[in-house]
């Protein structure tokens, strides 16, 4: 019986992009950031996306900037690194997230 519960992570974050291959985060800037609650931000994304986490790599936008994005690299949900991504990286996740959020024009 699988009836695991997980308590709320303590950092705070919104949902910018989820899909099949990668979900995308904003730190919502609180007293404990998504990088220091790491291991509780993957196990709530992972009870509550509609999808378990399992190959979907996983992007932290940093509170406050913007372009600025580190990788929760994982296997299963379960917390392997933190990666920083490279300015470039960081422009093109900008980049996808304002194009689906029909922010970019083309």
């Amino acid at each position: 019986m699988d009836s695991h519960v997980a308590m709320p992570p303590r950092a705070e974050y919104g949902v910018r992009l989820a899909n099949d291959m990668m979900v995308i985060l904003q730190d919502g800037g609180g007293v404990v950031s998504v990088l220091e609650d790491a291991d509780s931000v993957l196990e709530h994304l992972s009870l509550t996306l509609s999808r378990r986490l399992t190959r979907q790599r996983v992007y932290v936008e940093a509170h406050g900037e913007a372009g600025r994005f580190h990788e929760l690299r994982h296997r299963h949900g379960d917390l392997q690194s933190v990666v920083p991504c490279s300015v470039a990286q960081g422009a093109q996740l900008e980049e996808m997230v304002l194009a689906l959020s029909g922010g970019a024009h083309g």
